[in-house]
Order: structure tokens, then C-alpha cells, then sequence
């Protein structure tokens, strides 16, 4: 017999934090996305204080001194590292592992020896946290889509050994009658506001339901869903549902932007990056919009946010292709006088690679994907051997721009020997 484990970091970003500063324990941490803006990660004691997710940091300022709560500039560097080094733990303590996101991991456990599930998954879950310093919890289910709620509920298991394992009948059902149906893997707020709207409020409502309506009203993925909440196993691991929709890079600036020139290094710089991540997918973009907006939190300066949407002949990945096209899209809405807080690029409607329609010029075509696709893997390889802005557009100016808000950034702890943790 065979069932599926997910494996999830607490916290992942202040656990990340604490490794090296052992007197964070127990303590509330956050840690704000780029610039300093928005809180991504707390702790669990920061969440009891009522810091929530996403809130701008300027308006929790007196929380965060009230309650003593320490603070952290996002630091990827050492959460990327720290989060290869459990994936590494996790592979050799399983049959099979997918990782799913940078702190969370679906593993495979074959019934091939005599401990229990579970006692495997709190074996893994001690060594985690004993090698890395890391605190996970685990839910053990037949599938992917009751490993998150046995997640869920394994989470909220503070107090206890945050292992939970859902392998009958009788335990699936007692988790889904006490799990909110938005809680459910796969269920967005539209979805959710649906169902509710249906007198479907738990995610046992939904198990409940006749399949036909569900047939109906949710289609094919809401059917896998549910055929998944009663126990079948229709995503397999390391099994995609398909390939991404669209791919999103966007930042808010560290001080207001007026002028157009400094608009468009940005725009570059993020067009830059989108055709970096779509070309490491091997995919194509047919539709590019830019996106600029004023700061929308402050209400004593002018409101304005544009949003424009261009489209390839055919589609391309090309790194000229996509910066062009999205300065095209930016003088559409630039307007003068706005102070400028965030923009962002945005590629939709993607294709796998080297899939664009014939034409009377397909032979042309041919000759300049051949020739930009060159020139793409050497501006990638240089950028992936000497880092990230070795070589860029001149109009990016991209030492300048980089130059990123993080006044609590921690030391790079495990990728700079400048900075190792010393032992006294």
C-alpha cells in the first residue's frame, strides 16, 4: 500500500531567521517583502499578537513596538539554501519526493517496512528539525488533496506533535466536517463564494454532494477535487495539472517614481526577469501587459492606475521581443505628475516553445528565432555562471537599480564567508 506525505515548514521565512539566532525563539518575528513593504512571514507569536498576512508594514509600526516583535528584510539568498538543504533531508528519507514549493514537499511511503506511517512521518519530522534547525508539520493521506487538509489540521496542532494522518474512512470524514469549504486545496474565492452560495460550507458539505452536480456546476477540476476528497488518488506525484498561465514580476519602489525615464529602467528590468523565468520553461508569450499605479494607501496624493495589453504576431520568449513590446504598452499610459509607487509586467496566454503560426514570412521567422535564440542562452548563461545583472539592457541600468530597501536584512549565514556565524 502506498500513501502520500506533505511535508510543510512552519513559518518557513522566520523559521529560516531563528536558525541562527537562537534567542528569536519563541519570540514574534515577521519578515516584509522587497523594500521593506509588506509582511510575507511571522511566527507564530506573531500571529497571536494580530499581525496578518500581507499587511503593509507602515501600518502595524505601533503593533510591531507595542509587542516587541522582531523584524527581517527578506532574505532569499538564505531561505533558498536552507530550503535545499531539508529537500536534500527529505529525498533521503523517502521512497519519492516532489517539491512543491520552496518549504513545502509531497513524499511517497511505501508500506515496506514495519513502522507505521506515522511514526515514519514524526522520524522525519525530528531529524528536520534536529539537522536543520527547521520545524515542520506533516499530513499522511492516500492523495495530494487530503495531505493538505491533513496539513491543515496538523498546523493547528501547536501544542501537540503536528503529524496527522488521515487513512480511513472514518478520519477522512471527521477532518472534512470541521474544515472550512475555502480551506479546501484548489478552492478559490470565487469558487468558495459559490458553493457557499449553495449551502456548501464545509469541505464534508462538498464530500457529501451528488456527483452529477458537481459534474455540472465545477467542471472538470472541481470533479478531480471531489473524487480526490473521497479518497482517489487523481494527481500522481510529480504530476502537473499543465503548464503555467501566465508568469507576474512586479515590484513597489523603495521611493516615489515621477519621472518617465526612471519608469521605464524599472519596466525593462522586470520585463528582463519575465522572459528569463519563461525561457527557463521553455515557453512562449502571445499577450504582454504593464500595469503602473500610484501609492494606493496614501490618500493625501492623486490616485491613478493603468493597465495595457499588447499582443505578438506570433509568440516569442526573446528577451528584445518582450522589453520592446512592454515599453510600447508603457508610453500608452505613463501620464505626468503621478508619483509613482508600483509597476509590474505581466505575460499571459503562453505556449510551449517554438510554437507560432505559419506566415508568408515563416522562412524570415525561422531565421530570427534562430538568431535571438543565441543570443537569449548567452545572455542567460552569463547572467546564471557570474550572477544575476553581469551583463543587462543599457537602458535597465541595472547596478542602480538594484540597489533594494532592506534595512534588517540578516547575514548571508551559509553562502558568504564574510558573514559565517561565529562561535565564541
Amino acid at each position: 500500500m502506498q500513501y502520500l506525505a506533505l511535508v510543510d515548514c512552519n513559518s518557513f521565512y522566520a523559521s529560516c531567521e531563528s536558525i541562527f539566532n537562537p534567542y528569536l525563539a519563541n519570540k514574534p518575528v515577521v519578515v516584509l517583502s522587497n523594500n521593506d513593504g509588506c509582511v510575507i512571514a511571522r511566527s507564530s507569536q506573531a500571529k497571536k499578537v494580530g499581525i496578518k498576512m500581507g499587511v503593509p508594514f507602515f501600518q502595524i509600526k505601533e503593533l510591531v513596538r507595542k509587542n516587541k516583535v522582531h523584524v527581517y528584510s527578506s532574505n532569499y539568498t538564505l531561505y533558498g539554501d536552507i530550503s535545499s538543504r531539508v529537500m536534500s533531508v527529505l529525498k533521503d528519507l523517502s521512497d519519492d519526493l516532489e517539491v512543491y514549493s520552496i518549504d513545502e514537499a509531497f513524499l511517497i511511503f511505501n508500506k515496506s517496512s514495519q513502522r507505521s506511517f506515522y511514526s515514519r512521518a514524526l522520524n522525519i519530522k525530528n531529524i528536520v528539525n534536529k539537522w536543520i534547525g527547521v520545524p515542520v508539520s506533516i499530513g499522511i493521506a492516500p492523495n495530494k488533496t487530503l495531505c493538505k487538509v491533513a496539513n491543515f489540521l496538523a498546523k493547528k496542532d501547536e501544542m501537540g506533535s503536528q503529524v496527522v494522518s488521515l487513512t480511513n474512512t472514518n478520519e477522512i470524514e471527521l477532518a472534512l466536517k470541521i474544515l472550512d469549504v475555502n480551506e479546501i486545496w484548489g478552492v478559490g474565492a470565487r469558487i468558495s463564494e459559490f458553493l457557499k452560495s449553495n449551502h456548501i460550507y464545509t469541505a464534508y458539505d462538498l464530500y457529501k454532494k451528488d456527483p452529477r452536480w458537481i459534474r455540472q456546476h465545477l467542471g472538470v477540476v472541481g470533479e478531480r477535487t471531489y473524487r480526490e476528497l473521497k479518497g482517489e488518488r487523481c494527481l500522481n506525484l510529480n504530476e502537473k495539472n499543465s503548464m503555467r498561465n501566465q508568469c507576474i514580476v512586479s515590484r513597489s519602489f523603495e521611493n516615489y517614481i515621477t519621472n518617465k525615464n526612471d519608469l521605464e529602467k524599472r519596466i525593462v528590468s522586470y520585463a528582463t526577469r519575465a522572459s528569463e523565468k519563461i525561457r527557463n520553461e521553455k515557453l512562449q508569450v502571445k499577450n504582454i501587459s504593464v500595469f503602473i499605479r500610484s501609492n494606493k494607501f496614501s490618500k493625501n496624493q492623486k490616485q491613478y492606475h493603468s493597465f495595457k495589453t499588447l499582443s505578438f504576431i506570433n509568440p516569442t520568449n526573446h528577451i528584445f521581443d518582450i522589453v520592446k513590446k512592454s515599453l510600447e504598452a508603457l508610453n500608452n499610459i505613463f501620464q505626468e505628475g503621478i508619483q509613482y509607487k508600483k509597476a509590474g509586467v505581466i505575460l499571459s496566454d503562453l505556449y510551449l516553445e517554438n510554437f507560432y503560426n505559419n506566415d508568408l514570412f515563416n522562412y524570415e521567422c525561422e531565421l530570427k528565432n534562430q538568431r535571438l535564440g543565441k543570443l537569449d542562452k548567452t545572455f542567460d548563461s552569463i547572467n546564471r555562471k557570474y550572477g544575476g545583472g553581469t551583463i543587462s539592457i543599457a537602458k535597465e541600468n541595472y547596478e542602480r537599480l538594484y540597489i533594494t530597501k532592506r534595512t534588517n536584512l540578516s547575514p548571508a549565514y551559509t553562502s558568504n564567508f564574510d558573514e559565517l556565524a561565529v562561535a565564541n
